[in-house]
């Protein structure tokens, strides 16, 4: 149980198209009611929640905002032994999907409260000269691209952005000739995009890798072939239920280090934010039971 130990809640007022601002007076309400020891800090620009991460005291510190907010957090928390909670307030809030936090606020405060924690494994992701961890998953191609577009859709929230963002994008992406290697096994081919999950779920509501496990030392990967566009708009419903892995254009892969090159340019996302635009080469590596996360009561 969580009631009388400290905890940092760090809210990201800009999460979900400006709704961590809304959320914040009801975190506060649901802090007290549950009975939580909470400190609220309100991240002031990009990268500050990973600074307040790194500089807090309290053995329990709870990312409010979406997947975004929870990377940089992790970020943040990596290497150190203090505890990962998550208050789902973002767009896409998928990593919850796959640690059985609940959706809503109160739900996920009481589960907090509860205290329940397990270890799970993070990725690791270099392109562009950067390097940073990722808890949920990393895309490549097209559902980078897709993330990259979220960014300028301002006026829908939740899953509804992800879907408008897609058909934005459909027809217009060209898919380069990929130079996929996992664990040394290596193809090359054109596809519409890679998926790379540690979680079952991303952008919003697509179940890309939906055998995922957060904590098996493995990495999920499912790459779809490159479509025309009638046949991308028949295979979205059942990539929204899981239910694409049989199909023959796609491929799923198990690994632990992926490496994926290309001679045209590609966009990389890493929890939904873009970590390499126009890159042409991205390493992605596996780092078991890196952090410790407050679960759900079924995890």
């Amino acid at each position: 149980m969580n009631e009388g130990k400290e905890i940092l809640v760090i809210i990201n007022p800009y999460a979900g198209k400006r709704n961590g601002k809304g959320a914040v007076q009801e975190i506060r309400t649901g802090i007290v009611r549950h009975g939580l020891d909470a400190r609220v800090s309100i991240t002031e620009s990009p990268g500050h929640a990973t600074l307040l991460a790194q500089e807090a005291t309290a053995p329990v510190v709870v990312a409010a905002g979406g997947d975004g907010t929870v990377n940089e957090v992790v970020n943040g928390l990596i290497g150190t032994s203090k505890t990962l909670g998550v208050l789902p307030i973002g767009s896409g809030n998928d990593l919850i999907k796959s640690i059985g936090v609940p959706r809503e606020i109160d739900a996920a405060l009481k589960t907090i409260a509860g205290g329940k924690s397990m270890r799970i494994d993070c990725g690791t992701v270099k392109c562009g000269g950067s390097s940073r961890y990722f808890a949920n998953g990393v895309g490549i191609g097209f559902d980078a691209a897709v993330a990259y577009r979220t960014q300028q859709i301002t006026f829908l929230r939740g899953t509804a952005v992800y879907i408008m963002a897609v058909f934005q994008t459909l027809g217009k992406y060209i898919a380069p000739e990929f130079t996929i290697s996992v664990d040394s096994r290596s193809t090359t081919s054109h596809n519409l995009l890679i998926a790379i999950g540690n979680g079952r779920c991303a952008g919003g509501g697509f179940y890309l890798t939906p055998d995922a496990k957060t904590s098996d030392g493995l990495l999920d990967i499912c790459m779809i072939a490159d479509l025309p566009v009638r046949r991308i708009l028949s295979i979205m419903p059942k990539v929204m239920k899981g239910r694409h892995t049989d199909s023959p254009d796609v491929t799923m892969r198990l690994g632990r280090r992926i490496s994926v090159k290309a001679e045209d340019p590609f966009f990389v996302h890493a929890d939904g934010e873009i970590v390499g635009q126009n890159v042409h080469n991205v390493e992605v590596g596996i780092v078991e039971k890196a952090i410790s996360v407050l679960v759900g009561a079924e995890e």
